[in-house]
């Protein structure tokens, strides 16, 4: 079953929308909105967003941008007909494994907030946004899903920030540079052997606010998907160690030139890091 809405914040027979939110578009055991706002970005300057936010009833589940060993699909969005839109850029909050009976997936239970960095051609005019987003809800079976709004949006309307959005981008991985970095960091990496001729990866990560709802998700440095982690150690009570399988030869060699992306969460903070292969 397919989600379809076309939403507009302006509008005063739109009594439901908030200032900063399209009405619910209602679907299969979900439902989704656009959030929008501001907020303060590295340099200082206020970052337009709008975000994707889904709700699902219990039980039900959508997807990171690496669905796991289960399969899932992923959001993917398009902006055909938008205006003065000039570049977008789509940031993921920190995902949890969720296992079942078909393997494990990656993503999110129940409800998410899919922040979305917007770049503008010209500052000072309304931006028309056009967006179509296409996404996967799942309890045993993952059913195919989109929703479609449209938008005019003013300056003045990325001059407050939602509290969903707020909480949403509190959960989006940071680099992880260790230090005074209290989230988690990759202490060591290394190459163990899984049997049958296969290379593994040894990751050691430190958590230094905590190691509850700890782990770690891996990728090739061009975002493609590696095998899932499993915990094969605690070398130290701060620090959790990950082993991943990389059972084809060939992908093994060319993570030698493209290195690895490292996605570590834990339910205090969450960090990415970019390694190499040893």
């Amino acid at each position: 079953m397919m989600l379809v809405g076309l939403a507009s914040l302006w509008g005063a027979g739109n009594a439901d929308a908030t200032p900063y939110a399209t009405d619910w578009v209602n679907g299969h055991n979900s439902r989704a909105r656009l959030l929008v706002g501001g907020a303060p970005g590295a340099d200082g300057a206020i970052q337009r967003y709008v975000a994707l936010e889904l709700s699902m009833q219990p039980g039900w589940k959508t997807y990171w941008r690496q669905p796991g060993s289960a399969g899932g699909i992923p959001p993917q969005l398009s902006w055909q007909g938008s205006v003065n839109l000039k570049q977008a850029h789509l940031k993921y909050p920190a995902p949890i494994r969720m296992v079942d009976s078909t393997g494990a997936a990656i993503g999110y239970k129940q409800s998410v907030v899919f922040p979305i960095a917007i770049e503008v051609g010209q500052p000072s005019q309304p931006v028309v946004v056009n967006l179509k987003a296409f996404f996967g809800v799942c309890r045993e079976i993952c059913i195919p899903a989109q929703a479609a709004f449209k938008v005019t949006l003013k300056p003045g309307n990325f001059m407050q920030t939602p509290p969903e959005l707020v909480k949403a981008l509190a959960r989006v991985p940071v680099a992880a540079t260790g230090g005074g970095n209290r989230g988690p960091h990759l202490k060591s990496v290394r190459k163990g052997a899984a049997g049958a001729g296969r290379n593994a990866l040894i990751f050691d990560v430190q958590f230094p606010a905590g190691k509850d709802g700890a782990d770690l998700f891996a990728e090739t440095g061009d975002l493609l998907p590696l095998a899932m982690s499993k915990v094969v150690g605690t070398p130290a009570p701060d620090t959790i160690r990950y082993q991943v399988i990389v059972t084809d030869a060939a992908q093994w060699r060319d993570l030698d030139k493209k290195g690895m992306v490292l996605t570590l969460v834990s339910r205090a903070a969450a960090s990415e890091v970019r390694a190499q292969r040893p």
